[in-house]
């Protein structure tokens, strides 16, 4: 061992030892001497008794803060010392990697051991009534409890990265720059040794909440004002401290209650200000200290100015659709956010002035272009650089408007400014050489357009060549609830598309944005100094939708008293499902236990079912039953078991957390343990059967029909029986479409899709599906399944799948083989000659990033063409999904047709998620440029992947999105920054 690690070594040893003395010698004193400062009451609990009553009988006191309420437990306490010790261990390892200096580590250990574990366990707003009006949020205080609301504090407390605090007076209608500058001096440099505060502070309020909050004009926002007794943490610019650092730090000071609880003296280098001065903010509020920054669509769908892009990015889970109008061009736009950098979407771009084909092919149908387009984003901006990303508009179409860019992006208050350089169609004025020239060659100074001659194809040869030209601009968000939009286009629209060039008097353009309500925009604005631009963007948040279920039966309220007959079992039955939609089988009964078995039970808020049904069954179940069991049945056998404390639950139902520890959902069992004798409580079930009506549309979007559907009354029907087998069929009665416009194009393949008008148009009844399955678990990962019948619209005949997947595992393989023929356009009974062999391998793999999923199959199609389908999925927290796929057979472009190969687009949002009742079916839309024979796959009528969801290592991962922030009560907020998509 050299000098300097045996030096480094002790010094490590040193710290923690340091840590753990000030741990010991500060538990004990220090938070009895703390809970003896200036308070309006304080006391240890002595008997059982809820916070709203120990608030109702305290003394009325006029100066109480229940802001700052205290209520400290040993449960909390002990799990604060562990915090203790990790932060005291984070700090030595962040003095060993040089992320802080040796003075400020000797500053903030000082501020740490004078911050002791206190046991604090954040309470909702201290109001007896209120309390008492909502008991899981009102504690339940055990004796040895105490209970402290402090005296209301006149100021408040900024604390720096190397340890120094400020104390200085509170002022009302501050935020924390305010205070921060009063401390620290406005220039945020280090000029004559002052401190050079950075671009971020996290406000920790009296009652424990955390936000952090932005101090420069590239991420000022609107945040909350922080109150008296508050703390502010506030890094310095160039700090190496990480924000994960900062952000336990910041809840470290939450545990502590008011700021002025502590002596001043007994942190590091105190000092007092005077009364801060409020910040000149004028009638435009230009620093953006109330903005909530909102990218908005430009006329092409993506986030931008008008023609051109930004750099920004909206919240992923973002779903919009933009239909713009600026003559020629009638834009309409699906575009989407999937993660944090990466924006997609596609589009339909209809040119007024020309005709999609011959007045015998479309008729006066306008020419028609189909094109996709993809932004990532490269680097995320700073105090000093820009937001960057990189894209290609109409990437993998046929190429009509086909560029690529860079563009910068910087904020400055409520003004976002851009700059960007752009090729192909962004390019159109060419007014710089391509850079890339002298980096690359002379050859990306030519740019051949060229989507195939089908479309489709990735044209990567073209990519970055060709001249370059600028483009920029700026949109500045009022404080009135509309943008202003300034841009000056690259393009001179002296090359468009189909000879159709255009009249420009101006490179600029400008608009305003209006949103009158939320998820819409509405645009208006000149473009090329000539020409009305009008557009409309109906936006959501797919990560976001959350609908309370005011139309279910009320859940029974959890009681802590217990029946003590036993109830009629059958109408406990009938309610579990009402309440879950379970197909309740069989319920049992041990000594202590009672256990459901359900099948049809997945969804995907499946903690919020169990919550519905262990609500019933407490409701109903004698005292002596202690413990809930539900058996999630399918496939032949019990998939997962979910078993629940009846105590433990009824707590965690009727009172706060007596610890701030996660509460971890019940996670699901894949194995049944031994029960002694049980009692079956209903009667056999031999049965089970269902009729469902609603209805149904068939769509496609594009091609020379313009849009085309389908809107048909359904009634679907499934019957369970013994040994595993279903019958299940649905019924089609057409009430309208226009189906009879539709052209197929031409194709060499045999047709298995585009026959779909004769199967649409055949008659208003017909038989949509009608199958026999059979499905069987072989063994703890092995599943197999059989079937037959008339699969879908278009084919039937016989098959079966073969799954390997191990309970718990994001991997899994499956192999199914079909041997199907077309049916009848008619859809009765009868089949047509067609007959192909069909069948995929397909790997599936739940990976860990971000909640991407994704599946391979690699097989032949109902074409007889050979290849593979890859499909990328992206799953947000409330279970709303995005999807692609793109399939590759050994089918050439100019026999596959336009388009090239096959690919799509889906998006599936949960009806739990956006309607008043409960539902066990999800909303779903697909898009693919055309429809093809190529690469298509027949519709199975079982899925094991699906059916054996509850063996998914992400079955009780999907939750409720929590509701936006101006919707919900202060301590029920999720900040942004902490919001889980």
């Amino acid at each position: 061992m050299n000098g300097t690690t045996f030096k480094n070594c002790t010094l490590w040893l040193g710290a923690t030892l340091l840590a753990l003395l000030s741990l010991h010698a500060h538990s004990q004193a220090n938070l009895q001497a703390n809970l003896q400062a200036p308070a309006a009451w304080q006391a240890e609990v002595q008997q059982p008794q809820r916070l709203s009553q120990w608030l109702t009988s305290q003394p009325a006191a006029p100066d109480a803060y229940p802001l700052g309420t205290m209520w400290l437990t040993a449960e909390e306490k002990t799990r604060q010392e562990a915090v203790y010790a990790e932060l005291a261990a984070s700090m030595n390892d962040l003095l060993q990697r040089g992320a802080i200096s040796p003075a400020a580590y000797a500053g903030l250990q000082k501020n740490l051991a004078a911050m002791p574990p206190t046991g604090r366990v954040p309470v909702a707003p201290a109001e007896p009534q209120w309390l008492a009006a909502y008991p899981r949020k009102d504690p339940l205080l055990q004796a040895g409890d105490r209970v402290a609301v402090p005296q209301r504090p006149n100021s408040l407390r900024v604390m720096a990265d190397d340890g120094r605090v400020c104390e200085i007076p509170h002022r009302e209608g501050l935020q924390a720059l305010s205070y921060v500058q009063a401390c620290f001096g406005k220039s945020a440099s280090a000029d004559a040794g002052t401190y050079a505060y950075g671009s971020w502070a996290w406000v920790v309020q009296p009652d424990g909440r955390v936000q952090r909050v932005g101090l420069d004009l590239w991420n000022m926002a609107q945040q909350d004002q922080p109150a008296p007794g508050a703390w502010l943490w506030v890094p310095r610019r160039g700090s190496a401290l990480p924000q994960a650092f900062s952000q336990r730090w910041a809840e470290w000071l939450a545990t502590q209650g008011v700021s002025n609880r502590l002596p001043l003296a007994v942190m590091h280098a105190p000092t007092r200000q005077a009364y801060p001065v409020a910040a000149d903010e004028g009638v435009l509020d230009l620093p953006g200290r109330h903005a909530k920054p909102q990218p908005t669509a430009s006329n092409w769908g993506n986030v931008g100015l008008l023609q051109t892009p930004t750099a920004r990015m909206q919240h992923p889970g973002y779903f919009g659709w933009t239909l713009h109008r600026t003559w020629p061009y009638q834009n309409n736009n699906i575009f989407f956010q999937p993660t944090e950098w990466l924006e997609a979407g596609f589009r339909y771009t209809d040119t007024s002035n020309r005709l999609y084909g011959g007045q015998d092919f479309s008729g006066d149908l306008p020419y028609k272009d189909k094109s996709f387009d993809v932004k990532a984003r490269a680097w995320q901006e700073s105090l000093w650089l820009p937001e960057v990303a990189v894209g290609m508009r109409d990437v993998g179409g046929t190429g009509l408007y086909s560029s690529e860019y860079v563009v910068a992006s910087k904020r400055t208050g409520r003004v976002d400014w851009s700059l960007g350089m752009g090729w192909g169609y962004l390019a159109g004025r060419g007014n710089v050489s391509n850079p890339l020239i002298r980096v690359l060659g002379q050859g990306f100074n030519t740019r051949v357009q060229d989507g195939g001659s089908q479309g489709g194809q990735f044209s990567t040869s073209t990519w970055f060549h060709g001249p370059a030209a600028l483009f920029g601009g700026l949109e500045y968000q009022t404080p009135w609830n509309f943008n202003l939009k300034l841009e000056y286009d690259g393009n001179n629209y002296q090359r468009e598309p189909k000879d159709n060039n255009l009249p420009v008097t101006s490179p600029f353009n400008w608009a305003v944005v209006w949103q009158p309500t939320r998820g819409l925009d509405v645009s208006m604005g000149v473009e090329r100094g000539n020409t009305w631009s009008m557009g409309l963007t109906f936006y959501v948040d797919m990560a976001g939708l959350n609908m309370p279920k005011v139309t279910d039966p009320a859940r029974p309220a959890a009681q802590l008293a217990r029946p003590k007959a036993e109830p009629n079992w059958q109408d406990t039955a009938n309610d579990v499902s009402a309440h879950t939609l379970w197909d309740v089988q069989q319920m049992y009964r041990t000594p202590d236990a009672v256990v459901v078995e359900a099948r049809n039970s997945y969804n995907v808020y499946n903690q919020e079912r169990l919550d519905k049904a262990v609500a019933v069954l407490n409701r109903d179940a004698p005292q002596e039953v202690e413990r809930f069991e539900i058996h999630h049945r399918n496939v032949g056998g019990v998939l997962a078991v979910e078993q629940v404390n009846r105590t433990e639950w009824v707590t965690q139902q009727t009172q706060p957390a007596r610890t701030q520890a996660p509460v971890q959902a019940v996670q699901p069992v894949y194995k049944v343990a031994p029960t002694p004798e049980r009692t079956a409580l209903l009667p056999d079930k031999p049965l089970n059967y269902w009729v469902e009506p609603g209805l149904d549309l068939v769509q496609t979007l594009g091609g020379p029909d313009g849009y085309l559907y389908q809107l048909s009354g359904a009634l679907w029907m499934g019957l369970e029986m013994p040994w595993n087998v279903k019958a299940n069929g649905t019924l089609r009665y057409r009430v309208s479409d226009n189906y009879e416009k539709f052209t197929p194009g031409w194709s060499y393949m045999p047709q298995v899709r585009t026959h779909i008008a004769e199967y649409l148009n055949s008659g208003k009844f017909t038989i949509d599906s009608m199958t026999l399955s059979k499905s069987e678990r072989l063994g703890a990962s092995w599943y197999a399944a059989a079937y037959a019948g008339y699969f879908e619209m278009m084919f039937g005949g016989v098959g079966g799948e073969v799954l390997y997947r191990q309970s718990g595992s994001p991997w899994a393989v499956g192999v199914d083989v079909n041997r199907v023929q077309q049916r009848s356009f008619a859809q009765d009974f009868s089949f047509r000659d067609y007959k192909i062999s069909t069948g995929h391998v397909t790997g599936y793999w739940m990976t860990p990033f971000e909640g991407v999923h994704t599946a391979l199959s690699v097989g032949q199609y109902l074409a007889g063409d050979r290849g593979a389908t890859m499909s990328v999925s992206k799953v947000f927290r409330n279970g709303s999904s995005l999807s692609a796929y793109a399939t590759k057979t050994n089918v050439p472009a100019a026999v596959f047709g336009e388009g090239s190969f096959d690919k799509g687009i889906a998006w599936t949002i949960p009806f739990d998620a956006f309607l008043t009742s409960s539902s066990r079916y999800s909303a779903g839309w697909s898009w693919k440029p055309l429809l093809r024979d190529g690469g298509a796959r027949v519709t199975r009528p079982v899925n094991l992947f699906a059916e054996t969801s509850w063996v998914s290592p992400v079955a009780k991962t999907y939750r409720p999105a929590p509701p936006p922030n101006d919707r919900v009560a202060p301590n029920d907020r999720v900040e942004d920054d902490q919001r889980m998509r």
